[in-house]
């Protein structure tokens, strides 16, 4: 009894303990910046043209972020980026091959609507990444260590 109320005390104080000495820190994002995987999923652009309203990509998509809107005579996708999880199944299910994902990950905004992308507006790619003078890459991953960045 009194044995497993120590051990609920020095278990937690053991752990933190562990942590303090591992290196591991945040990238300092406007100055420095990790450098993209080559796979690396952005916000999604749509080809126009290429676009038949067929709503496959609505349907399929889990967070239920694609709505279809009239624009003149056609129906196009319309993305609420704030919910999206950028998963791709929107792109993967694509029978066209309308939609495509962008590399682009800087996508603030300062109020919900600006998240909200009309097929003009996603039809657009994002804009491209400043160079920056220096990069971060990923040195070590494991799922013991975590991340460490060099």
């Amino acid at each position: 009894m009194v044995f497993s109320w120590v051990m609920s005390i020095l278990k937690p104080l053991g752990l933190g303990f562990r942590h303090i000495f591992k290196y591991r820190f945040t990238v300092k994002y406007p100055y420095y910046t990790l450098k993209l995987a080559d796979r690396y999923r952005g916000r999604p652009i749509l080809d126009l043209e290429r676009c038949v309203g067929c709503r496959i990509c609505a349907n399929v998509c889990p967070n239920k972020v694609i709505t279809m809107v009239k624009v003149g005579d056609k129906t196009y996708p319309q993305f609420d980026l704030g919910r999206c999880a950028f998963c791709g199944l929107c792109v993967y299910y694509c029978v066209r091959s309308a939609l495509t994902m962008a590399g682009g990950f800087e996508m603030a905004e300062y109020d919900k609507e600006g998240l909200v992308y009309t097929p003009e507006r996603l039809s657009k790619p994002p804009p491209p990444v400043p160079e920056r003078k220096k990069y971060v890459t990923v040195k070590k991953l494991s799922l013991r260590s975590g991340v460490t960045h060099g």
